[in-house]
């Protein structure tokens, strides 16, 4: 019979930093690092030609955290992935101009997924190619995924303050996520995500695979300023 149900998270952290040159900014990172029992960090949009080990470990003192960046230049703003490799495993790790996926297990629940950071480019034609590159890895690797981060497109004109929605683009994302099957969390707290001046929107968001939603039932998405932190609660029940 069944006698005991144990709750293992999954935490996974996106910042859009908009530069990590400013100290402040670094000291945030680094509070909600601290606070939040974080498994995996996406921070985006980060302007950093280079990287390295004493730059992470001001960011995320833990002596299991490995990490691995893509670098500013040209329409690449800059990505840097960090996890703790106590509580994931990472298999291997592939990457593109605007995204980078760790594909790996999840330590305490023995769950082989694929998790994708993205910083999506301002013109349609560079997201075409950025929702082209995902569903390519989706296929290839055949794993349950979550992909998080900035996507810079909106499905619906409610998502922008100003109501204005590219049709072409939102159809190509809609298309994107259609092919790949993938489902949206629902944002806890506040429908927009992005403020600059009077201007809001609905651009940093989280989606899964059905087989990541199935096994890991209790998802859920909150917004911090410049991030969106997913929750995953799921009851591993041992049988006895």
């Amino acid at each position: 019979m069944i006698s005991l149900g144990l709750v293992i998270s999954i935490n996974i952290f996106a910042w859009n930093s908009c530069g990590l040159g400013i100290l402040n900014k670094r000291y945030s990172i680094w509070n909600r690092l601290l606070n939040s029992n974080v498994d995996i960090c996406f921070l985006l949009e980060t302007k950093k030609d280079n990287c390295c080990d004493s730059f992470i470990r001001n960011l995320w003192n833990v002596v299991t955290v490995k990490w691995a960046f893509i670098k500013f230049v040209g329409k690449s703003e800059g990505i840097i992935v960090m996890w703790d490799s106590s509580t994931f495993k990472v298999n291997s790790i592939e990457f593109g101009g605007q995204w980078i996926s760790l594909c790996g297990k999840h330590i305490n629940s023995s769950f082989n997924c694929m998790v994708v950071g993205v910083y999506a480019a301002s013109s349609v034609q560079d997201r075409v190619k950025l929702w082209e590159d995902i569903t390519t890895l989706k296929f290839a690797f055949d794993l349950p995924m979550v992909v998080i981060g900035d996507f810079n497109e909106i499905l619906h004109a409610h998502e922008r303050s100003s109501g204005y929605i590219n049709h072409l683009g939102s159809a190509a994302f809609r298309n994107f996520l259609s092919d790949c099957a993938l489902i949206e969390f629902k944002l806890q707290g506040s429908r927009l995500t992005w403020f600059r001046g009077g201007s809001m929107s609905c651009i940093d968001r989280a989606f899964a695979s059905p087989e990541f939603h199935l096994q890991l039932p209790f998802l859920s998405l909150c917004r911090y300023p410049r991030g969106c932190l997913i929750t995953v609660n799921c009851f591993f029940r041992h049988q006895r």
